[in-house]
């Protein structure tokens, strides 16, 4: 193939290799080829790239040459926290990405130092441990000194990635040490033997996978990985009381939170994605108390008790014969769960959110075999029932912010708890138009529906985007938004996105506090 003039070449038109070319004739300009030549195809590794495998090599090469010790030195700067504010500064994050490669202990055959371990699992006992409190930060700090402790090191890969994800730490700077921590949980844990070690580690480890994979959208890994750790927790047989009785009292309330957790994530799991739930409780396991330990108070026992409320109001065959149950099955709930005031926003969210949404399951069981009337003021029996509990939660929402949504509890994000909600509210106002006229002159059934669109599409979860689609589906439905509007209900907007933090320490959307005070 002939080659092109430079002047064709700037232009990037065809040329037909002559001299002069037709296209420089016609337009009368000079025609030559005295441009150096450059390579054709790709031209080399991007630099990110390249930075990430230098880094290995220099990680790598230290590994084999410094000698072992095991001391954990300062931790590293803490990233992005829940508060959405960084904590350090660039000058610090080097200086400690230096201690990472000089002074931090690196063991062989591991590519994570303790100085990132010992990040990131702070990073958990700051804003998780309130969610999981089931990992002892300093323990498992000391067991991973031990170099031969891989069960530990499986463990704590999975919680700093599973952190990760959940709060949404990962960027271009968190990028290779997260997808480090996930290759190597993933590896370790198929190298150990679990069945021989009979402890919480298999179980703890599987359970945070199963975190991980859920905020990447992996829905069928992360299914399997739940499973994969309430098979652990049947072989040793936490679910039983008689695997209580001769522990230690502080010991059996750290094996309930593991079942409890287990119980929980399960529900809230199959719920979700309609398959069978496999992890049942005994039901005269000892009781699950609060821990003296002011960061674990009562609200964690409240929503394990909320789970349990739900898990006996909810027949596992509903009959049409069963007249008033979900009246029954209402005041139920409301009657075991008093809130307990907490100072942590992410244990009020999740148990607000939490009971609306266990409501809303329970009346969409029910409500094709009970008698239901039409009157507002018949909570119990009422078709709209999920707009009574939709305007409660708006109301509470108001005091949190948004990062306490989106650092959800245990089982499934908020994003798909309210999407319930949001989604019960549209499906009574499509098959019942007339309701959607009953209540405030200001604030009716329609309003409460866009607020808690808007409040879903502003939260910085990683939810199905099949259940984005069907939400903006039925509101068009509802002729509550137009063509022009999609875009509305499927993307974040680029304000939400250019925020300092991405949540607010006010409302979690000041929208709804003109929908609650009206």
């Amino acid at each position: 193939m002939p080659r092109a003039c430079d002047s064709c070449s700037v232009r990037k038109i065809k040329c037909n290799g002559r001299t002069p070319c037709q296209a420089c004739v016609a337009t009368s300009l000079p025609c030559s080829r005295l441009r150096a030549r450059k390579k054709s195809g790709p031209k080399g590794p991007r630099k990110r790239t390249k930075e990430a495998i230098i880094e290995i090599q220099q990680t790598q090469g230290e590994n084999e040459q410094q000698p072992r010790n095991n001391s954990l030195g300062a931790p590293a700067s803490t990233p992005t926290s829940l508060s959405g504010h960084s904590t350090s500064s660039p000058a610090g994050e080097s200086e400690n990405n230096a201690l990472d490669r000089r002074n931090i202990a690196h063991q062989p055959g591991r590519r994570i130092s303790l100085s990132s371990f010992s990040r990131y699992l702070t990073i958990y006992h700051s804003h998780l441990f309130v969610v999981w409190p089931v990992i002892d930060k300093d323990e498992l700090l000391l067991r991973l000194g031990d170099a031969d402790d891989k069960v530990a090191y499986a463990l704590a890969a999975s919680i700093c990635a599973a952190t990760m994800a959940q709060l949404h730490l990962v960027d271009e700077n968190e990028g290779c040490i997260y997808r480090s921590m996930m290759y190597e949980a993933e590896k370790t844990r198929f190298m150990l033997d679990y069945p021989k070690h009979q402890t919480t580690d298999a179980p703890l480890t599987s359970f945070f996978l199963h975190v991980l994979y859920s905020n990447l959208g992996n829905i069928t890994k992360s299914t399997l990985l739940l499973r994969e750790a309430i098979t652990y927790a049947h072989i040793m047989g936490i679910h039983q009381d008689a695997f209580y009785s001769d522990l230690h009292p502080d010991i059996a309330q750290y094996h309930l939170r593991i079942a409890w957790i287990l119980f929980i994530t399960d529900r809230a799991h199959t719920l979700q994605h309609d398959i069978p739930s496999t992890f049942k409780l005994s039901p005269t396991l000892p009781e699950l108390r609060p821990s003296q330990n002011s960061e674990l108070g009562q609200a964690f026992c409240s929503l394990c008790r909320l789970f349990q409320s739900f898990d006996d109001a909810c027949p596992r065959d509903i009959r049409s014969e069963h007249n008033g149950l979900l009246g029954a099955i209402s005041t139920q709930l409301r009657r075991t769960q008093a809130f307990p005031f907490c100072d942590n926003e992410v244990q009020r969210a999740d148990i607000v959110v939490t009971d609306s949404w266990l409501r809303v399951v329970l009346w969409k069981a029910a409500i094709p075999y009970v008698d239901a009337t039409t009157d507002p003021n018949d909570q119990g029996l009422s078709v709209s029932f999920p707009m009574s509990v939709a305007r409660d939660l708006l109301a509470k929402l108001t005091t949190l912010s948004s990062c306490a949504l989106e650092a959800h509890g245990p089982g499934m994000n908020q994003m798909s708890k309210l999407f319930e909600v949001a989604s019960s509210v549209a499906d009574v106002i499509i098959c019942a138009p007339d309701l959607a006229d009953v209540g405030s002159v200001h604030v009716g059934p329609r309003e409460i529906l866009c607020a808690l669109s808007s409040l879903i599409t502003s939260l910085r979860t990683t939810g199905d985007p099949a259940l984005l689609t069907l939400l903006r589906e039925k509101m068009m439905a509802c002729a509550l938004i137009g063509p022009g509007q999609l875009m509305q209900i499927t993307d974040v907007s680029e304000e939400l996105e250019n925020q300092e933090a991405g949540c607010s320490s006010g409302s979690v959307y000041h929208a709804l506090i003109r929908f609650t005070q009206e």
